[in-house]
Protein backbone atom coordinates (compact mmCIF):
# COMPACT_ATOMS: atom_id res chain seq x y z
CA UNK A 1 0.00 0.00 0.00
CA UNK A 2 2.79 2.06 0.87
CA UNK A 3 4.82 1.62 -2.72
CA UNK A 4 1.35 2.12 -4.70
CA UNK A 5 0.44 6.15 -2.28
CA UNK A 6 4.33 6.52 -2.82
CA UNK A 7 4.04 6.37 -6.96
CA UNK A 8 0.72 8.11 -6.95
CA UNK A 9 2.68 11.09 -5.02
CA UNK A 10 5.55 11.36 -7.41
CA UNK A 11 2.95 11.03 -10.49
CA UNK A 12 1.18 14.17 -9.39
CA UNK A 13 4.07 15.92 -9.03
CA UNK A 14 5.58 14.66 -12.56
CA UNK A 15 2.19 15.45 -14.07
CA UNK A 16 2.05 18.74 -12.51
CA UNK A 17 5.26 19.84 -14.10
CA UNK A 18 3.98 18.43 -17.21
CA UNK A 19 0.99 20.32 -16.76
CA UNK A 20 2.77 23.31 -16.95
CA UNK A 21 4.67 22.69 -20.10
CA UNK A 22 1.19 21.85 -21.56
CA UNK A 23 -0.52 24.48 -20.39
CA UNK A 24 2.04 26.63 -21.90
CA UNK A 25 2.22 24.68 -25.26
CA UNK A 26 -1.37 24.40 -25.80
CA UNK A 27 -2.96 27.39 -25.14
CA UNK A 28 -1.10 30.35 -27.13
CA UNK A 29 -2.26 28.55 -30.46
CA UNK A 30 -5.61 27.52 -29.98
CA UNK A 31 -6.29 31.20 -28.11
CA UNK A 32 -5.64 31.93 -31.66
CA UNK A 33 -8.65 30.58 -33.21
CA UNK A 34 -10.83 34.04 -32.56
CA UNK A 35 -11.90 33.46 -36.22
CA UNK A 36 -11.89 29.34 -36.56
CA UNK A 37 -10.33 27.71 -39.42
CA UNK A 38 -9.76 24.31 -38.68
CA UNK A 39 -7.07 22.26 -39.53
CA UNK A 40 -7.13 18.23 -38.35
CA UNK A 41 -4.94 15.82 -38.68
CA UNK A 42 -5.42 12.04 -38.01
CA UNK A 43 -4.01 10.23 -35.11
CA UNK A 44 -2.30 7.03 -36.15
CA UNK A 45 -3.21 3.85 -34.92
CA UNK A 46 -6.36 5.43 -33.22
CA UNK A 47 -9.63 5.89 -35.50
CA UNK A 48 -11.70 7.81 -35.79
CA UNK A 49 -9.89 10.59 -33.93
CA UNK A 50 -8.17 13.15 -35.05
CA UNK A 51 -5.87 16.28 -33.65
CA UNK A 52 -6.79 20.11 -33.80
CA UNK A 53 -4.47 22.03 -35.26
CA UNK A 54 -3.35 25.51 -36.58
CA UNK A 55 -0.39 27.12 -38.26
CA UNK A 56 3.05 26.27 -37.29
CA UNK A 57 1.75 24.19 -33.79
CA UNK A 58 0.45 20.96 -32.56
CA UNK A 59 -0.34 19.88 -29.45
CA UNK A 60 2.70 18.44 -27.95
CA UNK A 61 2.28 14.90 -26.36
CA UNK A 62 4.29 12.89 -23.19
CA UNK A 63 3.50 10.15 -21.28
CA UNK A 64 2.00 11.38 -18.33
CA UNK A 65 3.55 8.45 -15.64
CA UNK A 66 7.03 7.90 -17.68
CA UNK A 67 9.57 6.48 -15.36
CA UNK A 68 7.55 5.89 -12.69
CA UNK A 69 8.51 3.02 -10.51
CA UNK A 70 4.55 1.22 -10.37
CA UNK A 71 4.73 -2.44 -8.72
CA UNK A 72 4.18 -4.94 -11.31
CA UNK A 73 -0.13 -5.64 -10.14
CA UNK A 74 -0.60 -1.41 -10.69
CA UNK A 75 1.40 -1.72 -13.92
CA UNK A 76 -0.75 -4.52 -15.22
CA UNK A 77 -3.77 -2.77 -14.50
CA UNK A 78 -2.08 0.65 -16.25
CA UNK A 79 -1.88 -1.44 -19.10
CA UNK A 80 -5.01 -2.87 -19.56
CA UNK A 81 -6.95 0.74 -18.73
CA UNK A 82 -4.47 1.76 -21.97
CA UNK A 83 -5.54 -1.18 -24.28
CA UNK A 84 -9.35 -1.08 -23.28
CA UNK A 85 -8.53 3.04 -24.67
CA UNK A 86 -7.05 1.35 -27.80
CA UNK A 87 -9.39 -0.81 -28.59
CA UNK A 88 -12.59 1.64 -27.32
CA UNK A 89 -11.84 5.06 -27.52
CA UNK A 90 -15.08 6.54 -28.20
CA UNK A 91 -16.31 4.38 -25.28
CA UNK A 92 -13.12 5.94 -22.73
CA UNK A 93 -13.75 8.88 -23.77
CA UNK A 94 -17.56 9.24 -23.49
CA UNK A 95 -19.36 5.70 -21.88
CA UNK A 96 -20.95 3.25 -23.84
CA UNK A 97 -24.76 4.94 -23.32
CA UNK A 98 -26.73 5.76 -26.69
CA UNK A 99 -26.54 9.27 -27.36
CA UNK A 100 -27.48 11.17 -30.40
CA UNK A 101 -26.03 14.59 -29.48
CA UNK A 102 -22.45 15.37 -29.99
CA UNK A 103 -20.11 14.59 -26.99
CA UNK A 104 -17.92 16.19 -25.38
CA UNK A 105 -15.73 15.27 -22.89
CA UNK A 106 -13.46 17.87 -21.14
CA UNK A 107 -10.69 16.68 -18.79
CA UNK A 108 -9.52 19.35 -15.94
CA UNK A 109 -7.81 19.56 -12.80
CA UNK A 110 -9.35 22.52 -9.57
CA UNK A 111 -5.78 23.66 -9.66
CA UNK A 112 -6.24 24.59 -13.16
CA UNK A 113 -7.65 28.25 -13.74
CA UNK A 114 -8.03 27.81 -17.40
CA UNK A 115 -10.07 24.73 -16.43
CA UNK A 116 -12.54 27.00 -14.72
CA UNK A 117 -12.93 29.51 -17.44
CA UNK A 118 -13.32 27.14 -19.97
CA UNK A 119 -15.80 24.72 -17.61
CA UNK A 120 -17.72 28.32 -17.54
CA UNK A 121 -18.14 28.72 -21.37
CA UNK A 122 -19.22 25.33 -22.29
CA UNK A 123 -21.94 25.48 -19.08
CA UNK A 124 -22.92 28.78 -20.73
CA UNK A 125 -23.27 27.10 -24.37
CA UNK A 126 -25.21 24.13 -22.92
CA UNK A 127 -27.36 26.42 -21.76
CA UNK A 128 -27.88 28.82 -24.56
CA UNK A 129 -27.62 25.67 -27.31
CA UNK A 130 -29.72 23.38 -25.40
CA UNK A 131 -29.76 19.96 -26.45
CA UNK A 132 -26.79 20.34 -29.02
CA UNK A 133 -24.61 18.38 -27.34
CA UNK A 134 -23.89 17.17 -23.78
CA UNK A 135 -21.00 17.00 -21.63
CA UNK A 136 -19.02 13.98 -20.04
CA UNK A 137 -16.48 15.77 -17.90
CA UNK A 138 -13.51 13.78 -16.75
CA UNK A 139 -10.87 14.39 -13.74
CA UNK A 140 -7.12 14.60 -14.29
CA UNK A 141 -5.42 15.51 -11.17
CA UNK A 142 -1.91 16.49 -12.20
CA UNK A 143 -1.12 19.47 -9.60
CA UNK A 144 -1.34 18.00 -6.05
CA UNK A 145 -2.31 15.92 -3.04
CA UNK A 146 -5.59 18.88 -2.70
CA UNK A 147 -6.12 18.68 -6.74
CA UNK A 148 -6.42 14.24 -6.18
CA UNK A 149 -8.58 15.23 -3.32
CA UNK A 150 -11.00 17.28 -4.88
CA UNK A 151 -11.32 14.80 -7.76
CA UNK A 152 -12.39 12.17 -5.74
CA UNK A 153 -14.80 14.16 -3.58
CA UNK A 154 -16.55 14.89 -7.27
CA UNK A 155 -16.36 11.45 -8.51
CA UNK A 156 -18.12 10.08 -5.01
CA UNK A 157 -20.49 12.66 -4.69
CA UNK A 158 -21.62 11.49 -8.39
CA UNK A 159 -22.50 8.41 -7.15
CA UNK A 160 -24.91 10.11 -5.23
CA UNK A 161 -25.99 12.40 -8.59
CA UNK A 162 -24.94 15.43 -7.27
CA UNK A 163 -21.32 16.13 -9.25
CA UNK A 164 -22.08 19.37 -9.93
CA UNK A 165 -23.01 20.19 -6.59
CA UNK A 166 -19.71 19.31 -4.79
CA UNK A 167 -17.93 20.70 -8.16
CA UNK A 168 -19.31 24.34 -7.29
CA UNK A 169 -18.46 23.53 -4.04
CA UNK A 170 -14.98 22.90 -4.39
CA UNK A 171 -14.15 25.07 -7.42
CA UNK A 172 -14.36 27.51 -4.59
CA UNK A 173 -11.97 26.02 -1.89
CA UNK A 174 -9.44 24.11 -4.80
CA UNK A 175 -6.56 23.63 -1.59
CA UNK A 176 -8.21 21.14 0.77
CA UNK A 177 -7.23 17.81 1.46
CA UNK A 178 -9.06 17.60 4.84
CA UNK A 179 -11.63 15.06 4.39
CA UNK A 180 -13.54 16.11 7.46
CA UNK A 181 -13.73 19.22 5.56
CA UNK A 182 -15.37 17.19 2.57
CA UNK A 183 -17.84 15.33 4.59
CA UNK A 184 -19.05 18.70 6.07
CA UNK A 185 -19.77 20.14 2.32
CA UNK A 186 -21.37 16.42 1.74
CA UNK A 187 -23.68 16.90 4.76
CA UNK A 188 -24.44 20.65 4.06
CA UNK A 189 -25.47 18.96 0.30
CA UNK A 190 -27.31 16.49 2.19
CA UNK A 191 -25.42 13.90 0.69
CA UNK A 192 -24.78 10.70 2.91
CA UNK A 193 -21.20 12.03 4.08
CA UNK A 194 -20.37 8.54 5.14
CA UNK A 195 -20.80 7.02 2.07
CA UNK A 196 -18.91 9.72 0.33
CA UNK A 197 -16.14 9.44 2.26
CA UNK A 198 -16.23 5.43 1.53
CA UNK A 199 -16.72 5.88 -1.46
CA UNK A 200 -13.63 8.17 -2.28
CA UNK A 201 -11.32 5.00 -1.06
CA UNK A 202 -13.48 2.73 -3.53
CA UNK A 203 -11.88 0.94 -6.39
CA UNK A 204 -14.79 2.15 -8.45
CA UNK A 205 -13.29 5.82 -8.16
CA UNK A 206 -9.69 4.27 -8.50
CA UNK A 207 -10.63 2.61 -11.95
CA UNK A 208 -12.32 5.89 -12.62
CA UNK A 209 -9.40 7.87 -12.48
CA UNK A 210 -7.32 5.42 -13.67
CA UNK A 211 -9.31 5.20 -17.15
CA UNK A 212 -8.79 9.22 -17.37
CA UNK A 213 -5.10 8.69 -17.24
CA UNK A 214 -5.19 6.20 -19.35
CA UNK A 215 -6.71 8.42 -22.01
CA UNK A 216 -4.91 11.19 -20.82
CA UNK A 217 -1.26 8.88 -21.71
CA UNK A 218 -2.53 7.05 -24.97
CA UNK A 219 -3.87 10.87 -26.48
CA UNK A 220 -1.02 12.71 -25.29
CA UNK A 221 -3.18 15.07 -22.84
CA UNK A 222 -0.04 16.36 -20.76
CA UNK A 223 -1.83 19.42 -18.99
CA UNK A 224 -5.28 20.47 -18.68
CA UNK A 225 -7.85 21.67 -19.86
CA UNK A 226 -8.05 19.13 -22.76
CA UNK A 227 -10.90 18.22 -24.66
CA UNK A 228 -12.62 15.44 -27.09
CA UNK A 229 -14.94 17.26 -29.22
CA UNK A 230 -17.07 14.23 -30.98
CA UNK A 231 -13.68 12.89 -32.83
CA UNK A 232 -11.66 16.20 -32.42
CA UNK A 233 -9.08 16.31 -29.71
CA UNK A 234 -6.93 19.25 -28.69
CA UNK A 235 -5.34 20.62 -25.37
CA UNK A 236 -6.04 24.14 -23.96
CA UNK A 237 -8.19 27.10 -23.80
CA UNK A 238 -10.36 27.79 -27.30
CA UNK A 239 -12.74 30.67 -27.14
CA UNK A 240 -16.94 29.99 -27.57
CA UNK A 241 -17.60 30.79 -31.30
CA UNK A 242 -14.41 28.20 -32.09
CA UNK A 243 -15.84 25.98 -29.48
CA UNK A 244 -19.77 26.22 -31.24
CA UNK A 245 -18.76 25.58 -34.34
CA UNK A 246 -16.24 22.66 -33.96
CA UNK A 247 -19.33 21.16 -31.89
CA UNK A 248 -21.80 21.60 -35.08
CA UNK A 249 -19.06 20.49 -37.41
CA UNK A 250 -18.95 16.98 -35.27
CA UNK A 251 -22.61 16.50 -35.72
CA UNK A 252 -22.14 13.30 -37.60
CA UNK A 253 -18.80 11.92 -35.83
CA UNK A 254 -18.09 8.43 -35.90
CA UNK A 255 -18.37 8.68 -32.34
CA UNK A 256 -22.54 8.62 -31.90
CA UNK A 257 -24.16 6.21 -30.66
CA UNK A 258 -27.62 5.24 -31.21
Amino acid sequence: MERKTDWKRRALLAGGALAVFGWVKGVPYLASLGKPDFAFEDIPDLPPFRRLQSAGASTPGATIFAGLDMGEAEADDNNELEQFVRTNPCAAFFGETATDTVPVAMFSDFACPICRVMDDRLTDLEESDPGSFHIVRHQLPLLGVASATASRAVLAADLQGRYRDMHARLIRSPAVTDESYIAAIAENLDLDADKLLEDMRSDAIERRLGLTAAIADVFGFIGTPAFAVGRTVFMGSIPTGALRKLIAEEVSNPCLIG
